[in-house]
């Protein structure tokens, strides 16, 4: 359930990064930019308890590893508590597919805004700029040769 709180809220804040990827509003994007990281650490450190917890049972159960799966975790889990773990994974892989749909899509709009920034600035200096970055997180620009026809 902690998990699925922690993805919920990614969820809201990428609702909000993909408003203010839209509004081209940089200062609430690097706001919402911190928040995410702070809220990937916790998922790690969520993860890392959750794979801890796989030991303790694996240390029990020879079924049970840290890359089981639900289907795995569900054969071991008792009884009374299984129709509850069935559900709690249903809503993280739930909130997770969700929010990896919304990343996703905010991605592709980040890129597009890149894009159009790129094709403005090589407008302007009459250098033509790839929308990527190199390894090294340099851009490569290269002067743009307009072979114009000035006759009429």
């Amino acid at each position: 359930m902690k998990l699925t709180k922690i993805y919920d809220e990614l969820f809201l804040l990428n609702e909000k990064k993909r408003s203010a990827v839209l509004d081209i509003d940089m200062h609430i994007l690097d706001m919402i930019v911190d928040e995410e990281q702070k809220l990937t650490d916790i998922i790690m450190k969520v993860e890392k308890e959750r794979q801890d917890i796989l030991k303790k049972m694996a240390a029990k159960n020879a079924l049970v590893n840290k890359l089981s799966n639900s289907k795995t975790l569900t054969m071991v889990c008792p009884t009374e508590y299984k129709e509850k773990f069935l559900t709690a994974n249903e809503k993280l892989s739930n909130a997770v597919k969700r929010t990896a749909d919304i990343n996703e899509t905010n991605r592709l709009l980040l890129r597009g805004a890149l894009t159009a920034v790129n094709i403005n600035i090589n407008a302007l200096v009459q250098m033509k700029a790839e929308p990527n970055y190199k390894e090294n997180g340099n851009q490569q620009f290269f002067p743009q040769n307009k072979n114009l026809d000035f006759k009429v």
